[in-house]
């Protein structure tokens, strides 16, 4: 299904050509952190009881393995990935390099992200947090992660298998899905991050949410590669 030393030839050239995406990355994991941290600086308890965290946190989530290189600004506003499908098949270079290009630049991508993120958002407010500890922190943290390559898995099964009016479609019923969490997280007083916060303060790195939400999420990860592997090549490009 991977063809990691074919496909790092591909993510060699889009980074080099692509620089500039990790300035624009951490410009806005500065802004996503900032916002974020100054919320748990300003009132952890009201943080706690409101939805509004979880919508902040669940599109900072998704946006960790975001690489905002050209092709994922291109992608916003035309066919962008069938138009490279239809160009690689041209190629000699297997699907398998394809794939394995884009695993590896995920990956790159989400470990620089979620390191910019989670630092900031501990430095600016989270470590004020009441018995917060780094091992506790680290937990949430992880955490999510796992909910962030758990939302990135679906993406990565549309980038290669649905066209622009689709993945343009599938955006906005996400948009409304987490507006519509972070409502109910308000009206409930009962929201994801305030729970992950909780267990991640008592039970730190012992908790098992932790790590079946990493488990999870690699899982989903793989699944989501494998099925674009099996639908992208019988995928019709005209």
């Amino acid at each position: 299904m991977f063809d990691f030393k074919n496909g790092w030839v591909l993510t060699r050239k889009e980074i080099s050509q692509n620089r500039i995406m990790f300035v624009w990355a951490a410009a806005f994991m500065l802004y996503m952190s900032l916002l974020v941290g100054g919320l748990y600086f300003i009132s952890i308890g009201e943080v706690l009881d409101s939805g509004m965290i979880d919508f902040i946190m669940l599109i900072s989530a998704l946006m960790l393995g975001t690489d905002y290189s050209r092709r994922a600004f291109r992608m916003m506003r035309e066919d962008m990935y069938t138009e490279l499908l239809a160009y690689y098949r041209t190629l000699p270079i297997p699907f398998a390099a394809v794939l394995g290009s884009r695993l590896q630049q995920m990956i790159i991508m989400f470990i620089y992200n979620w390191v910019i993120f989670f630092t900031i958002v501990y430095g600016f407010g989270a470590r004020h947090i009441p018995n917060m500890t780094l091992s506790g922190y680290l937990a949430f943290a992880l955490s999510w992660g796992g909910i962030g390559l758990l939302l990135l898995s679906v993406y990565i099964y549309w980038e290669f298998t649905t066209n622009y009016k689709q993945y343009r479609t599938y955006n906005l019923i996400v948009l409304v899905v987490l507006i519509i969490v972070g409502a109910v997280g308000t009206f409930t007083h009962n929201n994801i991050s305030g729970q992950l916060l909780r267990i991640s303060v008592e039970d730190r790195l012992g908790s098992p949410i932790v790590w079946i939400l990493l488990a999870a999420g690699i899982a989903a990860m793989f699944i989501a590669f494998w099925w674009t592997d099996r639908k992208a090549k019988k995928r019709d490009l005209m």
